[in-house]
């Protein structure tokens, strides 16, 4: 199946959904670091406290592995306007609301292009995660951060013009779906 193609699929409901800016490119195309996982563990709040977030997913050589296993990424954004930036529960809010929207993406691409592989800002379906005492309560729905597969997503959107800054009290938001296109 040729870009062209995929693109005219993707097209055929994307704009049915709050995205703003959308990019098809490779897993070739994103920058991968390890030193990623190093971030996450010392500077995150969520580092140990999800099976969303390290190291309750696999080591990072193996999430990096999973990701260059895939031929396309479709990454794309939401905008989301709030009372203020620093308010934790409006971004919140905000947040899963996209969550919500990749995953009824994911969805999309799972029945047009089969197995794919969702990474976002990190799961909010539950208030209190599981991890690590009992196993997931929605691991099918669960959505994983991009950082924790050790990829550099600001440096990567920045190379490809996405817009990061919207201005006062709006926040962006950041989601790739790794999938393979059958001929």
């Amino acid at each position: 199946m040729n870009n062209k193609t995929i693109n005219k699929i993707i097209e055929e409901f994307i704009y049915a959904y709050p995205v703003c800016e959308f990019a098809c490119l490779t897993p070739g195309e994103l920058n991968f670091s390890d030193k990623v996982r190093y971030i996450c563990e010392r500077e995150c709040p969520n580092y140990g406290k999800s099976w969303a977030c390290p190291p309750g997913i696999e080591p990072i050589g193996l999430c990096i592995e999973k990701c260059l296993a895939f031929d396309h990424v479709f990454l794309f954004t939401s905008i989301a306007e709030v009372s203020d930036c620093m308010n934790f529960d409006a971004c919140l809010q905000a947040r899963r609301s996209h969550e919500q929207m990749t995953r009824d993406i994911k969805k999309r691409f799972e029945e047009r292009f089969g197995t794919v592989l969702a990474l976002s800002t990190g799961c909010t379906l539950c208030d209190k995660c599981a991890y690590p005492d009992n196993p997931c309560r929605h691991p099918s729905d669960r959505l994983s951060t991009i950082e924790s597969h050790g990829i550099l997503i600001m440096e990567t959107a920045s190379r490809l013009g996405i817009m990061l800054d919207c201005g006062n009290n709006m926040v962006t938001y950041l989601s790739l779906i790794f999938f393979n296109a059958q001929p």
